[in-house]
This record gives structure tokens, sequence and C-alpha cells, in this order.
């Protein structure tokens, strides 16, 4: 089993409080406002971790030049994509990739 399958399988036995406080610790590790995607509109709206939590519904629309692979929890959380903030989570990324 992979790195990002362990990760949130554990997480998933975890209670909802206990979930949100482990994302709010690995926001703090984000480099999505280092990324030139990232806009005001993101930044007012506090998005951070697309990674886990999933595509800019409403901000990020401009592909700007992607800096996810060179995040501190690219590794940390074993993943794959790119382009979270357009194309969603990691795990809406790998399904995607399933079903080609």
């Amino acid at each position: 089993m992979d790195t990002f399958t362990e990760v949130m399988r554990e997480l998933k036995t975890r209670r909802k409080e206990e979930r949100w406080k482990t994302y709010d610790t690995w926001k703090r590790s984000c480099c999505c406002p280092e990324c030139p995607s990232y806009d005001e509109c993101a930044s007012r709206g506090r998005e951070l971790l697309y990674c886990v939590l999933g595509m800019s519904n409403e901000c990020i629309r401009d592909d700007k030049h992607c800096i996810c692979p060179k995040c501190a929890l690219y590794p940390v959380l074993g993943l794959s994509g790119k382009d979270f903030c357009m194309k969603g989570s990691e795990a809406a990324i790998r399904f995607e990739r399933s079903v080609e």
C-alpha cells in the first residue's frame, strides 16, 4: 500500500474533529499561498490544502505554473498529482486515472 492510501485510511479512522485538526496542522505547511496560481480570491477565502480537500470552486481559474511537487507535504502525504487547485484532490485525480 502506498503512503497516500495509508495516510488517508488512518485519517478516516479519526473522529471528524480530529481530522479537521490534522487538516489545520497540514495547512500550516501548505505551499499554496506561494504558488503563482494562488490569487487574492483564494487568499480571502483562506483556501488551502487542495491536495486533500479538493479544487478551488470559485477562485483559481488560471494555471500560472504549478508548484505542488515542491510542497513540504508532497512526500509526507505520498502525493503523485499536481494542479490540485484546478483538478481536485489527490484522491479525485487517482480515481480519474483509474477510469481512463
